[in-house]
Protein backbone atom coordinates (compact mmCIF):
# COMPACT_ATOMS: atom_id res chain seq x y z
CA UNK A 1 0.00 0.00 0.00
CA UNK A 2 3.03 2.54 0.98
CA UNK A 3 4.91 1.60 -2.12
CA UNK A 4 1.52 2.10 -4.20
CA UNK A 5 0.88 5.38 -2.68
CA UNK A 6 4.40 6.59 -3.29
CA UNK A 7 4.69 5.63 -6.71
CA UNK A 8 1.72 7.49 -7.59
CA UNK A 9 3.22 10.68 -6.00
CA UNK A 10 6.95 10.22 -7.53
CA UNK A 11 4.44 10.58 -10.92
CA UNK A 12 3.07 13.85 -9.97
CA UNK A 13 6.34 15.07 -8.29
CA UNK A 14 8.49 14.13 -12.06
CA UNK A 15 5.70 17.49 -13.80
CA UNK A 16 7.87 19.87 -15.33
CA UNK A 17 7.59 23.04 -13.31
CA UNK A 18 6.26 25.08 -16.21
CA UNK A 19 3.29 22.74 -16.15
CA UNK A 20 2.49 23.10 -12.72
CA UNK A 21 2.69 26.58 -12.60
CA UNK A 22 0.02 26.63 -15.45
CA UNK A 23 -2.18 24.08 -13.81
CA UNK A 24 -1.87 26.41 -10.24
CA UNK A 25 -2.90 29.16 -12.66
CA UNK A 26 -6.15 27.28 -13.72
CA UNK A 27 -6.97 26.15 -9.93
CA UNK A 28 -7.04 29.86 -8.83
CA UNK A 29 -9.05 30.87 -11.92
CA UNK A 30 -11.69 27.82 -11.30
CA UNK A 31 -12.39 29.30 -7.66
CA UNK A 32 -14.01 31.64 -9.85
CA UNK A 33 -16.05 29.38 -12.00
CA UNK A 34 -16.43 26.65 -9.09
CA UNK A 35 -18.63 29.64 -7.16
CA UNK A 36 -20.34 30.43 -10.34
CA UNK A 37 -21.33 26.64 -10.86
CA UNK A 38 -22.10 26.25 -6.97
CA UNK A 39 -24.25 29.47 -6.12
CA UNK A 40 -24.73 31.84 -9.15
CA UNK A 41 -27.93 30.36 -10.07
CA UNK A 42 -29.21 30.53 -6.76
CA UNK A 43 -28.22 34.38 -6.45
CA UNK A 44 -30.19 35.20 -9.65
CA UNK A 45 -33.34 33.13 -8.33
CA UNK A 46 -32.89 35.17 -5.14
CA UNK A 47 -32.43 38.79 -7.21
CA UNK A 48 -36.10 37.56 -8.93
CA UNK A 49 -34.69 36.04 -12.39
CA UNK A 50 -36.90 32.35 -13.09
CA UNK A 51 -35.61 29.55 -14.76
CA UNK A 52 -36.15 30.41 -17.61
CA UNK A 53 -34.10 33.35 -18.28
CA UNK A 54 -31.08 31.79 -15.81
CA UNK A 55 -31.05 29.24 -18.98
CA UNK A 56 -31.29 31.99 -21.45
CA UNK A 57 -28.42 33.84 -19.66
CA UNK A 58 -26.75 30.56 -19.47
CA UNK A 59 -26.83 30.10 -23.20
CA UNK A 60 -24.89 33.13 -23.68
CA UNK A 61 -21.19 31.62 -22.05
CA UNK A 62 -21.06 29.03 -24.90
CA UNK A 63 -22.26 31.93 -27.71
CA UNK A 64 -19.12 33.19 -28.25
CA UNK A 65 -17.09 29.82 -27.82
CA UNK A 66 -19.04 28.43 -30.13
CA UNK A 67 -18.38 31.06 -32.85
CA UNK A 68 -14.26 31.69 -31.78
CA UNK A 69 -13.07 28.43 -30.85
CA UNK A 70 -12.98 26.73 -33.67
CA UNK A 71 -11.46 29.48 -35.89
CA UNK A 72 -8.92 29.85 -32.66
CA UNK A 73 -7.79 26.16 -32.64
CA UNK A 74 -6.28 26.97 -35.99
CA UNK A 75 -5.22 30.15 -35.53
CA UNK A 76 -2.80 29.07 -32.16
CA UNK A 77 -1.08 26.21 -34.32
CA UNK A 78 2.64 26.49 -33.84
CA UNK A 79 2.29 29.65 -32.27
CA UNK A 80 2.94 30.48 -28.26
CA UNK A 81 0.10 29.55 -26.29
CA UNK A 82 1.58 31.96 -22.92
CA UNK A 83 0.06 35.20 -24.33
CA UNK A 84 -3.49 33.50 -24.23
CA UNK A 85 -3.32 32.08 -21.03
CA UNK A 86 -1.91 35.38 -19.60
CA UNK A 87 -5.09 37.18 -21.71
CA UNK A 88 -7.77 34.50 -20.55
CA UNK A 89 -6.32 34.98 -16.22
CA UNK A 90 -7.50 38.97 -17.03
CA UNK A 91 -10.91 38.17 -18.91
CA UNK A 92 -11.99 35.94 -16.28
CA UNK A 93 -12.10 37.57 -13.11
CA UNK A 94 -12.97 40.70 -14.92
CA UNK A 95 -16.67 39.42 -16.73
CA UNK A 96 -16.94 38.04 -13.23
CA UNK A 97 -17.11 41.40 -11.78
CA UNK A 98 -19.05 42.92 -14.46
CA UNK A 99 -21.79 39.81 -14.09
CA UNK A 100 -22.32 39.93 -10.59
CA UNK A 101 -22.52 43.31 -10.46
CA UNK A 102 -25.36 43.49 -13.59
CA UNK A 103 -27.64 41.10 -11.48
CA UNK A 104 -27.28 43.60 -8.66
CA UNK A 105 -28.44 46.41 -11.16
CA UNK A 106 -30.86 43.82 -12.54
CA UNK A 107 -29.33 44.95 -16.21
CA UNK A 108 -30.15 41.75 -18.30
CA UNK A 109 -27.80 43.00 -21.15
CA UNK A 110 -24.60 43.68 -19.10
CA UNK A 111 -25.43 40.18 -17.75
CA UNK A 112 -25.64 38.47 -21.21
CA UNK A 113 -22.41 40.33 -21.76
CA UNK A 114 -20.86 39.05 -19.05
CA UNK A 115 -21.27 35.56 -19.75
CA UNK A 116 -20.33 35.81 -23.17
CA UNK A 117 -16.96 37.51 -21.97
CA UNK A 118 -16.56 34.77 -19.02
CA UNK A 119 -17.30 32.26 -21.81
CA UNK A 120 -14.63 33.49 -24.36
CA UNK A 121 -11.81 33.74 -21.63
CA UNK A 122 -12.76 30.12 -20.91
CA UNK A 123 -12.22 29.36 -24.08
CA UNK A 124 -8.84 30.70 -24.56
CA UNK A 125 -8.07 28.71 -21.58
CA UNK A 126 -9.39 25.53 -22.28
CA UNK A 127 -8.77 25.32 -25.79
CA UNK A 128 -4.65 25.99 -25.34
CA UNK A 129 -4.18 23.89 -22.47
CA UNK A 130 -3.95 20.03 -23.39
CA UNK A 131 -1.93 21.28 -26.27
CA UNK A 132 0.43 23.31 -23.96
CA UNK A 133 0.96 20.21 -21.92
CA UNK A 134 1.48 17.50 -24.98
CA UNK A 135 4.42 20.06 -25.86
CA UNK A 136 5.47 20.71 -22.53
CA UNK A 137 5.47 17.24 -20.51
CA UNK A 138 7.43 14.19 -21.11
CA UNK A 139 5.29 11.52 -22.25
CA UNK A 140 6.17 8.90 -18.90
CA UNK A 141 4.41 11.81 -16.35
CA UNK A 142 1.20 12.86 -19.63
CA UNK A 143 -1.31 11.06 -17.74
CA UNK A 144 -0.42 12.19 -14.38
CA UNK A 145 -0.02 16.06 -15.68
CA UNK A 146 -3.33 15.89 -17.22
CA UNK A 147 -5.37 14.42 -14.45
CA UNK A 148 -3.76 16.44 -12.17
CA UNK A 149 -5.12 19.48 -14.60
CA UNK A 150 -8.03 18.26 -14.92
CA UNK A 151 -7.80 17.21 -10.40
CA UNK A 152 -7.86 21.39 -10.20
CA UNK A 153 -11.68 21.42 -11.06
CA UNK A 154 -12.60 19.31 -7.86
CA UNK A 155 -10.22 21.23 -5.76
CA UNK A 156 -11.66 24.49 -6.57
CA UNK A 157 -15.12 23.12 -5.92
CA UNK A 158 -14.20 21.51 -2.63
CA UNK A 159 -12.12 24.62 -1.56
CA UNK A 160 -15.51 27.08 -3.10
CA UNK A 161 -17.73 24.84 -1.12
CA UNK A 162 -16.13 24.32 1.91
CA UNK A 163 -16.06 28.50 1.91
CA UNK A 164 -19.39 28.94 1.34
CA UNK A 165 -20.58 27.17 4.07
CA UNK A 166 -18.08 28.89 6.56
CA UNK A 167 -18.59 31.85 5.24
CA UNK A 168 -22.58 31.92 5.17
CA UNK A 169 -22.34 30.83 9.20
CA UNK A 170 -20.06 33.33 9.85
CA UNK A 171 -22.72 35.42 8.31
CA UNK A 172 -21.83 39.51 9.00
CA UNK A 173 -17.97 40.60 8.45
CA UNK A 174 -16.58 43.54 9.82
CA UNK A 175 -13.24 45.20 9.13
CA UNK A 176 -12.60 48.96 10.13
CA UNK A 177 -14.98 51.36 8.51
CA UNK A 178 -16.29 48.09 6.38
CA UNK A 179 -19.36 45.74 7.21
CA UNK A 180 -21.56 43.46 5.00
CA UNK A 181 -23.29 40.51 4.96
CA UNK A 182 -21.83 36.97 3.49
CA UNK A 183 -24.31 36.87 1.05
CA UNK A 184 -23.81 35.23 -2.29
CA UNK A 185 -22.42 38.31 -3.94
CA UNK A 186 -19.94 39.19 -1.39
CA UNK A 187 -18.30 35.51 -1.40
CA UNK A 188 -17.77 35.55 -5.16
CA UNK A 189 -16.33 39.28 -4.87
CA UNK A 190 -13.89 37.16 -2.48
CA UNK A 191 -13.02 34.61 -5.18
CA UNK A 192 -12.56 37.04 -7.77
CA UNK A 193 -10.18 39.01 -5.84
CA UNK A 194 -8.15 35.86 -5.34
CA UNK A 195 -8.00 34.86 -8.46
CA UNK A 196 -6.30 37.79 -10.05
CA UNK A 197 -3.22 36.42 -8.68
CA UNK A 198 -3.60 33.69 -11.63
CA UNK A 199 -2.20 36.24 -13.98
CA UNK A 200 1.21 36.50 -11.71
CA UNK A 201 1.31 32.48 -11.82
CA UNK A 202 0.63 32.00 -15.48
CA UNK A 203 3.42 34.45 -15.84
CA UNK A 204 6.13 32.76 -15.02
CA UNK A 205 5.88 30.10 -16.68
CA UNK A 206 8.32 28.68 -19.58
CA UNK A 207 6.96 27.25 -22.80
CA UNK A 208 8.18 24.54 -24.95
CA UNK A 209 8.80 25.18 -28.65
CA UNK A 210 5.80 24.37 -30.77
CA UNK A 211 6.10 20.88 -32.40
CA UNK A 212 4.77 22.42 -35.97
CA UNK A 213 5.94 25.53 -37.67
CA UNK A 214 4.32 28.81 -37.23
CA UNK A 215 2.15 29.92 -40.02
CA UNK A 216 -0.17 32.67 -41.34
CA UNK A 217 -4.05 32.30 -39.93
CA UNK A 218 -4.64 31.90 -43.91
CA UNK A 219 -2.54 29.42 -44.56
CA UNK A 220 -3.61 26.91 -41.98
CA UNK A 221 -7.39 27.88 -42.95
CA UNK A 222 -6.90 27.01 -46.69
CA UNK A 223 -4.79 23.64 -45.51
CA UNK A 224 -7.54 22.86 -43.40
CA UNK A 225 -9.04 19.98 -45.58
CA UNK A 226 -5.73 18.42 -46.47
CA UNK A 227 -3.71 18.62 -43.18
CA UNK A 228 -5.84 16.67 -40.79
CA UNK A 229 -7.01 13.01 -40.53
CA UNK A 230 -10.69 14.04 -40.42
CA UNK A 231 -12.04 10.59 -40.69
CA UNK A 232 -10.41 10.25 -37.31
CA UNK A 233 -11.69 13.38 -35.49
CA UNK A 234 -14.97 13.16 -36.37
CA UNK A 235 -14.81 9.12 -35.08
CA UNK A 236 -13.50 10.64 -31.89
CA UNK A 237 -15.47 13.78 -31.73
CA UNK A 238 -19.11 11.99 -31.67
CA UNK A 239 -19.19 10.34 -28.02
CA UNK A 240 -17.93 13.44 -27.33
CA UNK A 241 -20.78 15.49 -28.74
CA UNK A 242 -23.24 13.40 -27.03
CA UNK A 243 -22.02 13.76 -23.68
CA UNK A 244 -21.77 17.18 -23.99
CA UNK A 245 -25.23 17.45 -24.92
CA UNK A 246 -26.04 15.65 -21.78
CA UNK A 247 -24.40 17.24 -19.75
CA UNK A 248 -25.47 20.28 -20.70
CA UNK A 249 -29.08 19.94 -19.84
CA UNK A 250 -27.86 18.52 -16.09
CA UNK A 251 -24.77 20.20 -14.75
CA UNK A 252 -24.96 24.00 -15.05
CA UNK A 253 -28.71 23.33 -13.39
CA UNK A 254 -29.00 20.65 -11.07
CA UNK A 255 -28.19 23.35 -8.10
CA UNK A 256 -31.36 24.14 -9.40
CA UNK A 257 -32.84 20.83 -9.04
CA UNK A 258 -31.50 20.54 -5.60
CA UNK A 259 -33.06 24.33 -4.46
CA UNK A 260 -36.07 23.71 -6.22
CA UNK A 261 -37.27 20.32 -5.24
CA UNK A 262 -35.16 19.89 -1.34
CA UNK A 263 -34.74 23.68 -0.67
CA UNK A 264 -31.29 23.39 -0.57
CA UNK A 265 -29.30 26.41 -0.08
CA UNK A 266 -26.47 27.91 -1.81
CA UNK A 267 -24.67 26.74 1.78
CA UNK A 268 -25.86 23.45 2.15
CA UNK A 269 -25.50 22.68 -1.98
CA UNK A 270 -21.65 24.18 -1.44
CA UNK A 271 -21.48 21.75 1.51
CA UNK A 272 -22.13 18.61 -0.63
CA UNK A 273 -20.42 19.89 -3.78
CA UNK A 274 -17.50 20.45 -1.70
CA UNK A 275 -17.94 16.56 -0.47
CA UNK A 276 -18.81 14.91 -4.18
CA UNK A 277 -15.95 17.12 -5.10
CA UNK A 278 -13.59 15.53 -2.76
CA UNK A 279 -14.30 12.17 -3.53
CA UNK A 280 -13.36 13.52 -7.15
CA UNK A 281 -10.51 15.21 -6.88
CA UNK A 282 -9.22 11.28 -4.58
CA UNK A 283 -11.02 9.35 -8.16
CA UNK A 284 -9.16 11.71 -10.53
CA UNK A 285 -5.43 11.12 -8.75
CA UNK A 286 -5.83 7.86 -8.76
CA UNK A 287 -6.68 7.83 -12.82
CA UNK A 288 -3.23 7.07 -14.42
CA UNK A 289 -3.03 3.88 -11.86
CA UNK A 290 -6.14 2.84 -12.71
CA UNK A 291 -5.63 3.26 -16.52
CA UNK A 292 -2.82 1.16 -16.06
CA UNK A 293 -3.74 -1.62 -14.08
CA UNK A 294 -7.44 -2.06 -15.89
CA UNK A 295 -7.15 -0.16 -19.21
CA UNK A 296 -9.33 1.97 -20.93
CA UNK A 297 -12.40 -0.70 -20.89
CA UNK A 298 -12.45 -0.64 -17.07
CA UNK A 299 -11.90 3.05 -16.44
CA UNK A 300 -13.48 4.75 -18.53
CA UNK A 301 -16.92 2.16 -19.68
CA UNK A 302 -17.53 0.50 -17.05
CA UNK A 303 -16.86 3.87 -14.71
CA UNK A 304 -19.43 5.99 -16.82
CA UNK A 305 -22.18 2.85 -16.93
CA UNK A 306 -22.29 3.14 -13.29
CA UNK A 307 -22.75 6.68 -13.15
CA UNK A 308 -25.47 6.95 -15.24
CA UNK A 309 -27.07 4.54 -13.04
CA UNK A 310 -26.53 6.95 -10.24
CA UNK A 311 -27.97 9.97 -12.28
CA UNK A 312 -30.97 8.12 -12.84
CA UNK A 313 -31.40 7.62 -9.21
CA UNK A 314 -30.86 10.82 -8.00
CA UNK A 315 -33.34 12.63 -11.01
CA UNK A 316 -36.00 9.83 -9.84
CA UNK A 317 -36.07 11.11 -6.18
CA UNK A 318 -38.11 14.38 -7.69
CA UNK A 319 -41.04 12.01 -7.89
CA UNK A 320 -40.60 11.18 -4.53
CA UNK A 321 -39.44 14.39 -2.86
CA UNK A 322 -42.67 14.51 -0.47
CA UNK A 323 -41.58 11.25 0.97
CA UNK A 324 -39.19 11.23 4.09
CA UNK A 325 -35.59 10.63 3.83
CA UNK A 326 -35.39 10.10 0.40
CA UNK A 327 -33.59 13.67 -0.01
CA UNK A 328 -30.74 11.41 1.37
CA UNK A 329 -30.83 9.02 -1.32
CA UNK A 330 -30.52 12.36 -3.28
CA UNK A 331 -27.66 13.30 -1.77
CA UNK A 332 -25.91 9.85 -1.76
CA UNK A 333 -26.31 9.22 -5.50
CA UNK A 334 -24.78 12.78 -6.55
CA UNK A 335 -22.03 12.22 -4.22
CA UNK A 336 -21.49 8.91 -5.60
CA UNK A 337 -21.78 10.01 -9.45
CA UNK A 338 -19.62 13.04 -9.47
CA UNK A 339 -16.21 10.87 -8.96
CA UNK A 340 -17.31 8.06 -11.22
CA UNK A 341 -17.88 10.23 -14.01
CA UNK A 342 -14.99 12.69 -13.25
CA UNK A 343 -12.41 9.85 -12.86
CA UNK A 344 -12.94 8.54 -16.51
CA UNK A 345 -12.72 12.49 -17.88
CA UNK A 346 -8.34 12.97 -18.44
CA UNK A 347 -8.41 9.05 -19.08
CA UNK A 348 -10.93 9.87 -22.17
CA UNK A 349 -9.23 12.93 -23.29
CA UNK A 350 -5.77 11.03 -23.18
CA UNK A 351 -7.48 8.62 -25.31
CA UNK A 352 -9.06 11.11 -27.85
CA UNK A 353 -5.50 13.03 -28.09
CA UNK A 354 -3.82 9.58 -28.71
CA UNK A 355 -6.40 8.45 -31.19
CA UNK A 356 -5.98 11.07 -33.59
CA UNK A 357 -2.21 11.76 -33.51
CA UNK A 358 0.14 14.76 -32.84
CA UNK A 359 -0.76 16.86 -36.05
CA UNK A 360 -4.49 16.89 -35.08
CA UNK A 361 -3.84 17.79 -31.00
CA UNK A 362 -4.72 21.53 -31.07
CA UNK A 363 -7.51 21.27 -33.70
CA UNK A 364 -9.17 19.14 -32.10
CA UNK A 365 -8.49 20.51 -28.84
CA UNK A 366 -10.44 23.57 -30.28
CA UNK A 367 -13.44 21.20 -32.07
CA UNK A 368 -13.74 19.93 -28.83
CA UNK A 369 -13.93 23.34 -27.34
CA UNK A 370 -16.91 24.71 -29.55
CA UNK A 371 -18.45 20.96 -29.33
CA UNK A 372 -19.08 21.48 -25.69
CA UNK A 373 -19.92 25.03 -26.04
CA UNK A 374 -22.19 24.94 -28.86
CA UNK A 375 -23.89 21.82 -26.82
CA UNK A 376 -24.36 23.72 -24.10
CA UNK A 377 -25.56 26.46 -25.54
CA UNK A 378 -28.25 24.56 -27.12
CA UNK A 379 -28.89 22.65 -23.71
CA UNK A 380 -29.58 25.42 -22.00
CA UNK A 381 -31.97 27.19 -24.91
CA UNK A 382 -33.79 22.99 -24.35
CA UNK A 383 -33.49 23.53 -20.66
CA UNK A 384 -34.85 26.81 -20.69
CA UNK A 385 -38.20 26.06 -23.51
CA UNK A 386 -39.06 22.40 -21.53
CA UNK A 387 -38.97 24.41 -18.32
CA UNK A 388 -41.61 27.38 -20.02
CA UNK A 389 -43.12 23.98 -20.59
CA UNK A 390 -43.26 23.17 -17.21
CA UNK A 391 -41.30 19.97 -17.47
CA UNK A 392 -39.90 18.51 -14.25
CA UNK A 393 -36.63 18.42 -13.61
CA UNK A 394 -36.70 14.65 -13.87
CA UNK A 395 -37.86 14.24 -17.60
CA UNK A 396 -35.11 16.75 -18.20
CA UNK A 397 -32.46 14.71 -16.78
CA UNK A 398 -33.19 11.51 -17.83
CA UNK A 399 -32.30 13.16 -21.46
CA UNK A 400 -29.16 13.60 -20.15
CA UNK A 401 -28.41 9.59 -19.32
CA UNK A 402 -29.90 8.77 -22.87
CA UNK A 403 -26.96 10.80 -24.37
CA UNK A 404 -24.51 9.52 -21.54
CA UNK A 405 -24.97 5.79 -22.51
CA UNK A 406 -24.46 6.12 -26.26
CA UNK A 407 -22.03 8.55 -25.86
CA UNK A 408 -20.12 5.72 -23.73
CA UNK A 409 -21.28 2.92 -26.25
CA UNK A 410 -19.66 4.47 -28.80
CA UNK A 411 -16.05 5.01 -26.91
CA UNK A 412 -15.87 1.48 -26.85
CA UNK A 413 -15.29 1.07 -30.51
CA UNK A 414 -12.87 3.79 -30.47
CA UNK A 415 -10.99 1.96 -27.40
CA UNK A 416 -11.24 -1.05 -29.53
CA UNK A 417 -9.86 0.51 -32.93
CA UNK A 418 -7.01 2.26 -30.67
CA UNK A 419 -6.29 -1.06 -29.49
CA UNK A 420 -6.16 -2.75 -32.76
CA UNK A 421 -3.92 0.39 -34.26
CA UNK A 422 -1.37 0.28 -31.85
CA UNK A 423 -1.06 -3.72 -32.50
CA UNK A 424 -0.55 -3.36 -36.15
CA UNK A 425 2.29 -0.91 -35.37
CA UNK A 426 4.21 -2.34 -32.75
CA UNK A 427 5.43 -5.08 -35.33
CA UNK A 428 6.08 -2.42 -37.61
CA UNK A 429 8.07 -0.59 -35.19
CA UNK A 430 10.05 -3.19 -34.60
CA UNK A 431 10.78 -4.52 -37.85
CA UNK A 432 12.41 -0.85 -38.58
CA UNK A 433 14.31 -0.79 -35.70
CA UNK A 434 15.99 -4.09 -36.96
CA UNK A 435 16.46 -2.28 -40.51
CA UNK A 436 18.19 0.27 -38.59
CA UNK A 437 20.72 -1.54 -36.46
CA UNK A 438 21.39 -4.02 -39.55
Amino acid sequence: MYKSIKSLLRGYKAIPKSTLQLIGGIFLLNLVNGSFILILNIYLRKMGFVDEQIGSFTSYRFLGVLFFAFPFGIFIKGKSLKPFFITSSIIIPFAAFLMIESVKWNNPLLIKISFLSWGLGLMLLQVCTLPYIMRTTPKSVLSEAITLNFSMWSLAIIVTGISIGLLTQLQNFTLFNISFIWDEYHIILLFILISLSAVIMIGRMKESKPRSASSEFSSNFASLLLDYDWILIIKALVPTLLIAVGAGLTIPFINLFFYSVFDMDSAQFGILGSVASAMSFIALLLAPTLKRRYGYNISIIFTQAIAIMFLIVLVLTELFSMVEGVIFIAIGSYILRQPLMHISSPIASELTMKYVGEKNQELISAINSSIWSASWFISAKIFQYLRELNYPYYKIFIITAIMYSIGVFLFYFIIKEYKKRKVIQKPKESFERIIIED
